[in-house]
């Protein structure tokens, strides 16, 4: 008989009971593909061995192995027990719960976004979110847009099309995904003039570089690495006193951060009150919401950037807009006592994070608790590192553990030192501590 033909049906596969839960993971759709490419490889198998048998458990299994891979692909929720506590691949700052559960109504309902209800009539789309940022930061007013790139990018569409801008060479970044200060300004239509060198630029540079070409100073935070050493570079005021009133001074401030209680360095509120024009930041990182380009600045700025065309393009929706209105709103009501997702973690005792990884560990064996550092990451505060702990354990082969840890339902993502697995347990939460003990109850008695 032609074992071409004994092969299952992928109907059969496809109801399996131990098949079906992927049918929400990945799609119906999807999951038939699967099933069907498997069984098609298996029927060319058959033609060049007519004497091999696939059983309808062997498909199954088959499938289920191809599936479980599958099933990692689409966005989950994941325990960061990497080291970084804004890990860019892992979404950064996580959603405030309270907010989240706030804005719950409004997003699965209809809502006011683009509605007057007192003039009853057409509104403007977070245009109370806006007056809400310009009040946190002591701007005139704001503009929020899809990421702090867009932001960039729309600041000098609006302003620097086939115009100069002076950019310091040390400032001419690049930060993840290539994203590239100079490839920002080819593609916007803006000239680059680069000013001063890697470690120095004066106030000569910037004066002496101003042609009546020039239509804008950008600063560019260094989000991802730090310049030691013998380092100048002028303040933000005096850049402003030696320029032209009518050159607007753009501040690509990029990490969110917020006050003095963050970072010695500039940060939002400081650059505003030293005169700069214009101030974008993402709304993921260190100002701890979703993603989002938020600019802040005068008025006569804003209002510009908002006229522009592309703005309709670089548009928040109602949920992006919601939770960042909301999480504005907290930060006004706690009079500075607001602690993002990163600070407030940052705030917890390190006597305190190591007491939770013995907590964690308990009773198991071959599992030590040693000292390392975090990192806040997301491109924020470069080069700074915390004391903290981690969970160290030595595998007997750590490849196989890794993908253990990858493959599990809540997927745990730790970090690999020398022949030693870490999980850093400052950004383990209180709800996951039983889950992770049971997680390494089985590495004990699997892979150690």
């Amino acid at each position: 008989m032609n074992n071409n033909f004994n092969l299952v049906q992928t109907n059969v596969v496809l109801e399996d009971n131990s098949i079906k839960p992927y049918h929400k993971i990945l799609s119906r759709p999807i999951v038939t593909d699967i099933i069907r490419e498997i069984l098609e490889k298996l029927r060319a198998e058959l033609k060049n061995n007519p004497n091999a048998h696939y059983s309808k458990e062997d498909i199954i299994k088959l499938c289920e192995i191809r599936l479980k891979e599958k099933s990692n692909l689409p966005i989950k929720r994941v325990i960061n027990a990497t080291g970084t506590i804004m890990h860019t691949n892992l979404g950064r700052s996580p959603i405030d719960e309270d907010i989240w559960q706030e804005v719950k109504d409004l997003n699965i309902y209809s809502n006011n976004l683009e509605y007057n209800i007192n003039k009853e009539g057409r509104g403007l789309r977070g245009e109370f979110l806006y007056t809400l940022l310009a009040k946190l930061t002591g701007a005139e007013d704001a503009l929020v847009v899809n990421n702090n790139a867009a932001a960039v990018f729309l600041i000098l569409k609006t302003f620097a099309k086939e115009k100069e801008v002076i950019v310091s060479r040390g400032e001419q970044v690049q930060i993840g995904g290539g994203f590239r200060i100079p490839d920002i300004l080819r593609e916007a239509g803006a000239k680059l003039v680069e000013i001063g060198t890697t470690n120095i630029v004066t106030i000569n540079d910037y004066k002496e570089a101003i042609t009546e070409n020039t239509t804008m100073i950008l600063k560019v935070h260094a989000s991802n690495f730090k310049i030691r050493g013998f380092v100048k570079s002028p303040s933000f005021k005096k850049i402003k006193d030696a320029i032209p009133s009518n050159i607007p001074l753009v501040y690509d401030e990029g990490a969110g951060i917020f006050d003095e209680s963050m970072s010695e360095e500039e940060h939002i509120k400081s650059a505003l009150k030293a005169g700069v024009d214009l101030v974008c930041f993402s709304g993921d990182k260190m100002f701890s919401s979703v993603q989002a380009g938020i600019i802040v600045g005068k008025k006569e700025y804003i209002a510009k950037i908002y006229k522009h065309p592309l703005m309709r393009a670089f548009r928040c929706g109602k949920t992006i807009l919601s939770i960042l209105e909301k999480n504005v709103i907290k930060r006004l009501n706690t009079e500075g006592q607001f602690k993002g997702y990163c600070e407030r973690l940052l705030s917890i005792r390190e006597e305190a994070v190591k007491q939770k990884a013995f907590r964690i560990i308990n009773d198991l064996k071959g599992f030590d608790v040693v000292e390392e550092y975090v990192e806040t990451g997301g491109g924020a505060m470069a080069d700074t590192f915390y004391s903290s702990y981690a969970i160290s354990f030595k595998p007997k082969n750590i490849k196989e553990t890794i993908k253990y840890l990858h493959n599990l339902d809540t997927p745990i993502i730790s970090k690999i030192k020398k022949d030693y697995v870490l999980l850093y347990v400052l950004t383990i939460e209180e709800r996951d501590i039983e889950y992770v003990y049971n997680v390494l109850k089985h590495i004990e008695k699997e892979y150690l």
